[in-house]
């Protein structure tokens, strides 16, 4: 192996484990061999249509193997996969392929079709709950064409991924990482996340996000991955019997729901020994409840999309400390992480920088904001914390972010959204905690003619992704200001949590 490249590791194990089982979905099992030779397919399919080193292939696409064996495909043709989340409204994908530079989609039918035209893109679509779309290349065409003769292999500095993450302005911002720096990632998935060779892994959330990188974690070690395309919770449990699970990824509302299902009657799910949350804080109380029901299987991640998934970890035996429950862990051994402005005094609040070899390469065509994350290596995460005996402790965000079942929601994108109605005069999001969601999305809006609120969340919703879509909207007279003339939003979420109207 001449360079250290995620590609090189996972597309050897892959060929390495032969006739393991690799990826059951829809009570079909398939092996290595056969994920290895169906992505030599789509790679031939996707070269013979101009696909090559470098070109940018979306994949919008639901979990299942059409994921799986495209993400496969990609590296082989040492080509930059950008991942687009199903929830994502058409107004972003079309933002995500123009800004990617998209030289094809790979395309569920079911979900939203980007809302513009964009010239001379290769639109491949896998018909599933809708039909195939005219015009576009069926799936099963790419199945059945001719297998890549000579994978092109990666150097360590090619673009790997562009991954979209929110931004402040509204627009999603492409997080561009490199095939060298997802080679030490994928590695720090395996270590950090106590991924072995016998594991089966089910994932229910989108492989695009971050259960993705677990997945490709998993088939470096020849375990098996368990999908299914949407979070059921008498499903899960249920799937978690037969299957035999031993390792699964979840956001704290998909916890409380299978708590919840775990009634007498519930399956036996005792094979389960790693149980993997992070992307929002968990309540105290239904953690609590969580291990002495299920006892010490958690582990806690805090990640970002620039650094993916692994900053801190709170490990199973962390957990086993009531007075860590509240602390995201430790960074992991890839990480560097200091509070600024950096004096290392215990205690001291500000802001979380990060320093680690799988931090992104830069924010794809944005050297402003490159520029404003990142300074010598560094990455200011937008999030505010302190140390206690090296344990991080997250206590605001410095960014308006809102995280809602495990989804990250910038308040300025919404507030554009509500501002757009043609009926509201001013708009202010906010995020007020939760017993399901962690956070709910919540909007007060100033507005000049009537509207209604169920109009005014469907208006949202045809704008937004389903998880950024308020799920209360306030009406005001006018919103407070702090002494700067700004929007008073703190004073307006203290008093929706205090129960009083703002």
């Amino acid at each position: 192996m001449d360079e250290l490249t995620s590609a090189a590791l996972l597309l050897s194990a892959i060929r390495n484990h032969g006739d393991r089982p690799a990826i059951t979905f829809g009570g079909t099992t398939h092996t290595y061999a056969d994920i290895d030779a169906a992505s030599d397919r789509v790679a031939g399919a996707l070269a013979a249509l101009g696909i090559g080193r470098g070109d940018a292939v979306a994949l919008h696409l639901r979990n299942g193997p059409e994921y799986v064996l495209s993400e496969l495909a990609i590296q082989k043709l040492a080509a930059i996969r950008v991942p687009l989340n199903e929830l994502m409204a058409a107004p972003e994908l079309s933002h995500c392929l123009e800004h990617s530079l998209a030289k094809a989609l790979i395309a569920h039918t079911s979900l939203p079709e980007p809302d513009s035209t964009i010239p001379g893109l290769i639109r491949i679509s896998v018909a599933d709950e809708a039909a195939q779309r005219p015009g576009q290349i069926a799936w099963e065409d790419l199945l059945s064409g001719s297998p890549l003769s000579t994978p092109t292999h990666a150097a360590a500095a090619d673009t790997a991924i562009l991954a979209y993450t929110g931004g402040t302005t509204g627009r999603p911002k492409g997080v561009r990482h490199s095939y060298g720096r997802m080679a030490i990632n994928l590695l720090a998935h395996v270590v950090c996340g106590d991924i072995r060779s016998d594991e089966v892994m089910l994932l229910t959330t989108p492989l695009p996000h971050s259960a993705g990188y677990h997945l490709a974690a998993c088939l470096l070690q020849g375990g098996r991955g368990v999908l299914e395309r949407r979070f059921d919770p008498v499903g899960v449990l249920a799937t978690m019997a037969r299957e035999g699970v031993t390792w699964t990824f979840a956001v704290p509302t998909m916890l409380y729901r299978l708590l919840d299902g775990l009634g007498p009657d519930a399956p036996d799910i005792s094979r389960l020994r790693t149980v993997v949350y992070g992307a929002a804080p968990m309540s105290r109380q239904r953690l609590e409840e969580a291990l002495q029901r299920l006892g010490p299987v958690f582990v806690q991640i805090y990640g970002q999309t620039e650094c993916p998934n692994f900053i801190t970890t709170l490990s199973k035996q962390d957990h086993a400390r009531a007075d860590l429950l509240a602390s995201c862990g430790r960074p992991v051994p890839f990480v560097q992480l200091r509070i600024a402005p950096g004096d290392d005094t215990e205690g001291q609040v500000g802001e979380v920088e990060v320093r680690s070899p799988y931090l992104l390469e830069e924010y794809f065509r944005d050297a402003e904001a490159t520029a404003a994350a990142v300074e010598a290596g560094w990455l200011r995460t937008g999030d505010i914390g302190f140390l206690n005996d090296g344990y991080l402790f997250l206590v605001d965000r410095a960014k308006d972010m809102i995280i809602s079942g495990g989804m990250n929601v910038y308040s300025t994108e919404v507030e554009a959204a509500l501002r757009s109605h043609p009926a509201v005069a001013e708009a202010a999001v906010v995020g007020v905690p939760d017993a399901d969601w962690g956070e709910a999305v919540t909007a007060m809006v100033v507005t000049r003619d009537p509207v209604t609120e169920p109009e005014l969340k469907a208006f949202a919703r045809s704008r937004l992704s389903a998880y950024k879509t308020p799920k209360r909207i306030v009406f005001l007279g006018g919103l407070p200001l702090t002494a700067y003339g700004k929007i008073d939003k703190k004073a307006l979420r203290q008093r929706l949590v205090e129960g009083r109207a703002p």
